[in-house]
């Protein structure tokens, strides 16, 4: 008799710690296990991120000096608004035109500034905590400058002036201009143009 009642106790004390204490720690591995799940699912990212950024470096690296200096000149990595003013104004002025009300507005992304964009890495520690670290991978953005201006010319004299700032080096796109004829024969230009500069982020 009191070995069945004791078996009884044993057993009702057994499913009392299961239920209080084994089920949760049991709950507990299970979450550990799904945080470190996704912690080894964010680092095989991050090293497939640096395995292409490596090769596009490795790339870049072996390209000559001479063209890496051009492609710079196409999408610099800088914004330097006065320099790019002075540099159409130098076109225009090739083909004695004078440019009036030249400006050159960044884009709000580019005025906010660059972004740090960081993938994590884990570790695990004698404790059974994980430690993350961060590693900054830069990432390029295509940012826009957009300039715009007058001038008066003939429609030849223009035509030449938009050919000259089209074979210039720095990428450049029309995205407005309007004309307005007057009694000199020549027009009166309005232009907008985009430029583009890479931003790192």
């Amino acid at each position: 008799m009191n070995k069945n009642i004791t078996s009884t106790i044993l057993l009702v004390l057994a499913i009392g710690m299961y239920f209080t204490v084994t089920q949760g720690v049991i709950d507990g591995a299970k979450a550990v296990q799904v945080v470190n799940a996704k912690y080894i699912s964010a680092m095989d990212s991050a090293d497939q991120l640096r395995k292409e950024r490596d090769k596009v470096r490795d790339t870049f690296n072996s390209i000559s000096k001479d063209d890496q200096d051009r492609l710079k000149k196409m999408i610099p990595s800088t914004v330097d608004n006065i320099r790019l003013i002075i540099d159409i104004s130098n076109v225009a002025r090739k083909q004695n035109l004078s440019l009036e009300d030249i400006k050159a507005t960044v884009s709000q992304a580019g005025q906010k500034g660059s972004v740090a964009k960081s993938s994590a890495t884990a570790t695990s520690q004698p404790n059974g905590t994980t430690a993350v670290a961060t590693d900054t991978i830069a990432t390029p953005i295509l940012d826009t400058v957009t300039v715009t201006f007058k001038v008066t010319a003939p429609y030849q004299q223009f035509k030449t002036f938009m050919q000259e700032l089209e074979a210039s080096l720095r990428i450049m796109d029309m995205t407005s201009l309007t004309l307005t004829a007057n009694d000199t024969g020549t027009y009166d230009y309005k232009v907008e143009l985009k430029t583009y500069w890479m931003r790192s982020q």
